[in-house]
Parts: C-alpha cells; sequence; structure tokens
C-alpha cells in the first residue's frame, strides 16, 4: 500500500510540475505517433505514450498536446477522451517544421553503453538520417538474441525522448549491428563515403559534400579499426578525411563529422 501511495504520489508530482511549467507561448508536451499509425480523424496513442500522457502528466480532455510522427509531421491536437491505455485527441492545426537536413548515415563501431547512448541522442539532436552501428574487430560490446533485443528497445526509447526534448520532427532510423564487412558491402554505390583517419594522405571535409544528396559515415571503436578493415572500408569507396589534427572519441568522431556534412551538404544545395 505505502508503494502504491508512493508511485502515485511521485506521478501527480511529475503531472504538477508540468502543468507549473506551461506558461503561454511555450512548448506543449510532445507525443509520438508512427506514420503509418495515422488516420483520416482523431489520433490515438496507446502503449507507453497513451500512459505518459494519461498517468505520468495527467493530462484532461480538453488539454491541448502536440503529436509527432518522426517524418516531419507535427499536429496540435486536443485530447476527446484520455483512458488508462489509450487517448484520443482532434487534430487542431498542422504545425510548420523546418526542412529536413541532408541525409547523414552514421555507421559507428558499437561502444559501451553511456558513451553509445549520448552518441544516439546528440545523434537526433543534430539531425541524422539513421544510426547503424558496426561489430568490428575491436568492438568490446557485442550484444546478441534477448540482450540484444532489449538494448535495441533501450535505445529507441532514448532517441525518442531526445527527440521530444529538443522538439526535432525528425526521428533518426536505428538499425541492429551487423559485421563491419557486410556493413561496408551495403552503403550504396552513388553515396559519398567518409572514413575519419589521422593518416597524413587524408583531406579535409570542406567542399566534400557539395552536390552530395547522402553521406555514409563510418567510424572506429575505441583503439580504431585495424588496418585490414580500413583498407575494406577504402576498398569500398569510403574516401579518408580529416576532423583536426587530435585525437577524439569514438562518439566525439562520430558527431564532429555529422555535424560538419551536414553544414557542408547545406551548403552545396542552399
Amino acid at each position: 500500500m505505502d508503494a502504491t501511495r508512493s508511485r502515485k504520489g511521485k506521478f501527480k508530482a511529475v503531472a504538477k510540475a508540468a502543468r507549473a511549467c506551461e506558461k503561454p507561448g511555450m512548448s506543449l508536451p510532445r507525443f509520438h505517433l508512427p506514420p503509418g499509425s495515422w488516420p483520416e480523424g482523431d489520433l490515438v496513442l496507446s502503449g507507453d505514450e497513451a500512459r505518459h500522457c494519461a498517468r505520468v502528466l495527467r493530462r484532461q480532455v480538453g488539454d491541448e498536446i502536440e503529436i509527432f510522427d518522426g517524418a516531419g509531421r507535427v499536429v496540435r491536437a486536443r485530447l476527446s477522451s484520455v483512458a488508462r491505455e489509450t487517448v484520443t485527441a482532434t487534430v487542431l492545426e498542422a504545425l510548420p517544421t523546418p526542412p529536413r537536413p541532408p541525409a547523414v548515415h552514421l555507421l559507428p563501431a558499437l561502444l559501451k553503453t553511456e558513451p553509445f547512448e549520448w552518441l544516439l541522442e546528440k545523434a537526433v539532436e543534430l539531425g541524422a538520417a539513421s544510426v547503424r552501428p558496426v561489430l568490428t574487430a575491436r568492438t568490446v560490446v557485442q550484444p546478441g538474441g534477448e540482450q540484444l533485443e532489449k538494448k535495441m528497445a533501450r535505445w529507441r526509447r532514448h532517441m525518442l525522448e531526445a527527440a521530444k526534448q529538443c522538439h526535432t520532427p525528425f526521428l533518426p532510423q536505428l538499425e541492429a549491428p551487423r559485421p563491419f564487412a557486410e556493413a561496408m558491402a551495403a552503403a550504396p554505390a552513388g553515396a559519398l563515403k567518409i572514413l575519419p583517419s589521422l593518416a597524413e594522405s587524408s583531406r579535409t571535409l570542406h567542399g566534400l559534400g557539395g552536390g552530395a544528396t547522402e553521406a555514409w559515415v563510418v567510424i572506429g571503436p575505441e583503439g580504431d579499426f585495424t588496418p585490414a578493415e580500413e583498407e575494406l572500408a577504402r576498398a569500398q569507396g569510403f574516401l579518408p578525411v580529416t576532423l583536426g589534427p587530435f585525437i577524439l572519441r569514438a562518439e566525439t568522431a562520430t558527431l564532429a563529422a555529422l555535424t560538419l556534412l551536414v553544414h557542408e551538404m547545406g551548403r552545396g544545395h542552399g
């Protein structure tokens, strides 16, 4: 009984704090509804999104919220019914959204939990098109089976929360980790392919992304790629580029490359 009261008190406190923070002109709470779940009429939230709306934030009939699909569509809606597991909302208006950033696909070597989740969060904020982890010879973490399923679910939740917090209308695609050689072969032939490297022959990213419609960036693990892996990446068309004179952590290198590519590719299409 005490535990139940404690949970209820926690939910009420969260809801009270959320309402206290709402002032005219401030953003409404945002909820996710996948693109395939948008009917012509009212929108229906279920599962975790409905529970968060109804039980955590304590939204009520008549309250306004925002709903986004992760593919660029965002609407303002008014709640018409609120139950424990299902929330229904009537669309009031479509909200303006920024254009989608240039398509940059990240292929980072799978990292340990904390740095990888930080990478996922920042990839959402910076507008990555997808995150496709790779398993390399020096990858420390190599989950499989049920453990991988749990990690994928956790990673998707983490990315979704990041998208809500920064109010981006875009949610990057997340793929399951795959072997390095398989990932290299899957990169499209016509795409710009980038391999950050400290080799003296590496070129800068400046001007490299102009005219490209999509880019694929592969980043090594702690300890970097093996010579054989780097040779394979080059054979598949990945260009060695420099991110500066200093050695960067894997997650830092990933986001540095993403930021620079989005900027350079945007300039080319501006």
